[in-house]
């Protein structure tokens, strides 16, 4: 089996995959409550195995997630990276009347990102945010969370991704935080769609930390439209 230049050899033959950080930043504010939320842990849930499979068709790479949970304010809702393979999802639960406020769990991601918390092996972190909102973030902190986290060497490297629920989410905010013109903000406009979104992004973030991947290809991917997996009563789609 051919060894790939990235990989390095342990003793006993095995191979040493590369730490892949993959952090999902979910909006858990009041809004959330209800359909979305359920469908946002299902969608997280279902997107774990795709994940997975991924991690085994290739030799490069392990996946190591961890979660951001914010409304008012952000908390670890996984703070220790967790190999996905053996990884069981606890569901997100909605803060009551919180807000969406972004800044701080930018922040918060940012502590987990110094050089002093990453391996020296370490691929490109993915970052992965959701939210149904725009940012309700007191003036000024939507930006000094934001270039905290790009302040960071890693923060500035990471393959940012967002995930709109609702086509009022999608903001110049969110384009700001993935950094890339050429990459969309994927829209989910019914629940029924952030399972596919989810899926669709994390794969997506998972390559484009890959070493000489061609990262416009991807990106292109993220540009197809969603294939429905049911036909639409028309009660299901958010706005």
């Amino acid at each position: 089996m051919a060894i790939s230049q990235s990989a390095t050899i342990m003793p006993g033959g095995g191979i040493s995959r590369r730490p892949l950080h993959f952090i999902v930043v979910a909006d858990c504010s009041g809004s959330m409550a209800g359909e979305k939320m359920q469908a946002l842990n299902f969608a997280i849930a279902e997107m774990l195995p795709n994940l997975v499979a991924w991690e085994q068709e290739q030799e490069k790479a392990q996946i190591l997630l961890r979660a951001v949970a914010f409304a008012d304010t952000p908390r670890w809702h996984i703070e220790e990276p967790v190999p996905v393979a053996g990884l069981h999802w606890r569901p997100l639960q909605h803060v009551e009347r919180g807000r969406t406020n972004m800044g701080a769990a930018f922040r918060l991601v940012a502590e987990a990102l110094t050089p002093d918390r990453l391996e020296r092996r370490a691929l490109q972190p993915a970052l992965l945010l959701v939210t149904d909102g725009l940012p309700t973030d007191p003036p000024g902190q939507f930006e000094a969370g934001l270039g905290a986290l790009l302040a960071l060497p890693a923060g500035r490297a990471a393959v940012r991704l967002a995930v709109a629920i609702g086509r009022d989410a999608d903001s110049e905010a969110l384009n700001r935080f993935i950094g890339d013109p050429q990459v969309p903000v994927l829209v989910a406009d019914s629940t029924d769609q952030i399972a596919d979104r989810l899926a669709t992004a994390s794969i997506a973030l998972s390559r484009m930390s890959e070493v000489g991947v061609d990262r416009q290809a991807l990106a292109d991917q993220l540009l197809r439209p969603v294939p429905a997996r049911r036909e639409s009563s028309g009660d299901d789609s958010i706005v």
